[in-house]
């Protein structure tokens, strides 16, 4: 178990941490070259930067404010410090492979950088939620993180440190009372819509298909990627933000069931419809079998 620091040890820990942070990474951005490897040794580095947070001295985790900025600071000083790391690094294997010395980044110098800073922005929300589960129960935060850190069999992985981390915002988030717009189009797609609505789209009205004679109001908006989208008309409704969140979050374990399903559907099928003369076995025979 991690011992909690002393303020000049914490300080000095996170300094040693953000620092091991941008060397690392510069180096799987640059000589691993691997993605995987890449947002594997992101999250790595951000549960020992979690392990010190978590064991900050006692006047720190009481005061919220102090934390956010502490665990802010890390976060951008990661940031800077990596970008610093990788233009160093690029240009030390550039011009070494000037001089016959291995070879060319396969990046270029600015590719390298986004890469680098990559899994540092994409965790942001993960810090966010670092920060509030330290001022509502420190002892589970560090619990986690430690968890996160070991290697036993009780250890856990970066998407359920994920979850425990954000446990707090996401049940406020379903308690949430706020009334929120939203356009649902006929095949369930729904569109957060903001409350100004009828000045950012052209809403119409008709009478709704019931006994009571009520009208509706509708619109059209866009779904889809960017060069792939489609116009599709939704249905505007006003819904407490709580009761949506749970709605989408239904849908979405739902659809990951049927996803898996029709995967294994999928798989079988395409199994059943290979000719013999295309198939190469599982394993090479046991010598008693030849």
């Amino acid at each position: 178990m991690a011992v909690q620091f002393t303020v000049a040890q914490y300080d000095e820990a996170r300094a040693e941490a953000v620092e091991a942070y941008a060397v690392g990474m510069s180096e799987a951005t640059l000589v691993t070259g691997e993605k995987n490897e890449a947002d594997r040794k992101s999250a790595e580095y951000f549960v020992d930067l979690g392990v010190i947070w978590t064991n900050a001295p006692k006047s720190r985790l009481r005061n919220a404010a102090r934390m956010r900025d502490d665990i802010e600071s890390d976060f951008e000083a990661a940031k800077d410090q990596a970008e610093e790391m990788v233009a160093k690094l690029h240009k030390a294997q550039t011009e070494a492979a000037a001089e016959g010395d291995g070879k060319a980044p396969a990046l270029s110098a600015l590719d390298a950088k986004k890469n680098s800073t990559k899994g540092i922005r994409y965790r942001r929300i993960v810090l966010e939620n670092t920060v509030e589960l330290i001022q509502s129960d420190p002892a589970l935060a560090r619990d986690a993180y430690q968890q996160a850190a070991s290697t036993g069999k009780d250890s856990i992985n970066w998407t359920e440190l994920s979850a425990i981390l954000a446990n707090p915002l996401l049940t406020r988030a379903k308690e949430s009372r706020m009334k929120v717009f939203v356009g649902i189009a006929a095949d369930g797609r729904r569109r957060l819509l903001t409350e100004d609505y009828a000045k950012t789209h052209t809403v119409q009205t008709r009478e709704h298909p019931d006994e009571f004679g009520t009208t509706e109001e509708f619109t059209t908006t866009t779904f889809g990627p960017k060069g792939k989208t489609e116009n599709v008309e939704v249905v505007i409704h006003s819904i407490r933000s709580g009761e949506l969140l749970t709605m989408a979050l239904d849908d979405l374990a739902r659809r990951k069931e049927l996803q898996a399903a029709d995967n294994s559907v999928v798989r079988k099928l395409m199994n059943q419809a290979r000719l013999p003369e295309f198939m190469i076995r599982e394993a090479r025979p046991k010598s008693s079998d030849r």
